[in-house]
């Protein structure tokens, strides 16, 4: 395989992990990404053994690893936005519930989730009625449970995302330090 052929395999395995990654975060799968990756990784390492051509020399590594470190710091510096903004969102805005009573002894709950002020609106909104308050039934409680659980879920899918890019932008700038100082020490640089 010449070498052109190779950059082919990596522009379309990469296209494929964008894709898997589309299909899996919107259809909250993210067991095909993981596979999408592991798939990707064999390919391009069966690609990389059937190259012919020579493919490295010291511009070359210069190169790679000036493109490399450029691409950590774009990731570094995209996750540690993508944090910010994911926890800004999660932790503003509030929630609310209210109890009416009706004239006829029910009682209607009501729930919601808010985004911040100044012109706050509802991010969830739902209601459930009692309709028999001194005898309250089991399918009450579990309707009264998914009523404000799915309230807080509006919210902790984006916590849990935004915490673990901030787990990335952490561990990334970790191990490009680590890194940096192995090599120093390595070679005195």
């Amino acid at each position: 395989m010449k070498q052109r052929t190779y950059l082919i395999c990596v522009v379309l395995v990469a296209i494929g992990l964008i894709l898997a990654l589309g299909y899996g975060l919107t259809s909250a799968n993210m067991i095909i990404p993981v596979i999408a990756v592991v798939v990707g990784i064999g390919i391009l390492a069966l690609c990389r053994r059937s190259v012919t051509e020579v493919t490295e020399d010291e511009l070359s590594t210069v190169l790679h690893g000036k493109a490399a470190l450029s691409a950590l710091e774009v990731t570094i510096l995209v996750t540690a936005i993508g944090f910010a903004v994911l926890m800004i969102f999660s932790f503003t805005g509030g929630t609310g519930s209210t109890l009416s009573r009706c004239e006829n002894g029910s009682i209607l709950v009501v729930y919601g989730v808010l985004t911040a002020p100044p012109d706050p609106e509802f991010l969830y909104k739902n209601t459930y009625l009692i309709p028999d308050p001194a005898n309250l039934t089991i399918d009450d409680i579990v309707a009264l449970d998914d009523l404000f659980a799915e309230g807080h879920r509006i919210r902790d899918t984006t916590r849990a995302f935004g915490a673990a890019l901030g787990v990335v932008t952490v561990l990334l700038t970790a191990l490009y330090g680590a890194f940096l100082w192995y090599y120093n020490r390595r070679y005195g640089t």
